[in-house]
């Protein structure tokens, strides 16, 4: 499948990845709705898409809001008149040991991107199915496939959603809405300092896995959407690392530690 001129739909379209990514597909010549708290921002998103040849819809939300997305997501399908793929992307950065993380913290972190994310797949699924082949693709993170001290509760929040799509994946096995996910390592966005303190990690850490633009990340968001789904890793050195971790993870744990991963 092709995302030229496809009515889209992308969450924490504000900033970040998802910005850049409602940007990329405003180029393809894509309807793009823009899913995000803040209005503001979204316009200036907005302008840039349509500065690109695009078509935007700013629809102002809150995804760990009850409701919200439903609404986003039915005035979307209104405006464009469907949907045909669908980036479950807006997210939020935490970082802190067990013992010392706020239980407010640890309640947003999964209400934003796992219960956020799986309230946009559920109410954009019937659509897709309904306007099939189409694709939905989630920005997850290497933080769900390698643990790194203080990463505890942002790891598990985006784990937890990539279960849910692996699941979701041989759900609709042979019903033409491609599934993938994305994992990124650190990404040249706010959240490294609002989650992993990544400029003060060691230099070996950083050597390892180095930060990748979040226009490389969009772009790689729409080559899974058009591709075969299912999961990838970048750069290939986290790819490598999250490797290890699965194959040797005692290997790997002492790796993170050689190298201060997570280290505030």
């Amino acid at each position: 499948m092709r995302v030229d001129s496809l009515p889209c739909l992308v969450t924490g379209a504000s900033a970040g990845i998802g910005a850049e990514l409602a940007v990329a597909l405003g180029r393809r010549g894509c309807g793009v709705a823009l899913v995000a708290r803040h209005q503001e921002a979204l316009q200036a998103v907005a302008q840039r898409v349509e500065a690109g040849g695009g078509r935007a819809v700013v629809l102002p939300a809150d995804v760990a809001e009850e409701g919200a997305v439903e609404r986003a997501v039915a005035a979307a399908v209104a405006a464009l008149g469907g949907l045909r793929l669908v980036v479950a992307n807006a997210g939020v950065g935490v970082h802190g040991a067990a013992d010392a993380l706020p239980a407010a913290a640890l309640r947003r972190v999964f209400e934003v991107n796992c219960l956020g994310a799986l309230a946009t797949v559920r109410a954009a699924l019937p659509h897709l199915l309904a306007a099939a082949p189409s694709a939905l693709v989630a920005l997850s993170s290497l933080s769900a496939l390698i643990p790194y001290r203080g990463g505890g509760a942002y790891g598990a929040s985006k784990a937890a959603l990539n279960q849910y799509l692996r699941c979701l994946r041989l759900e609709l096995a042979g019903r033409r809405v491609n599934v993938g996910w994305l994992c990124p390592g650190p990404v040249a966005t706010t959240m490294i300092e609002e989650g992993v303190p990544y400029r003060r990690l060691p230099r070996l850490a950083r050597l390892l896995v180095p930060v990748v633009t979040p226009a490389r990340v969009a772009a790689a968001a729409i080559r899974l959407a058009e591709g075969r789904g299912g999961e990838r890793v970048l750069p290939w050195t986290a790819a490598v690392f999250a490797t290890m971790a699965r194959v040797m993870p005692r290997t790997a744990e002492r790796l993170e530690l050689l190298t201060g991963a997570g280290e505030a």
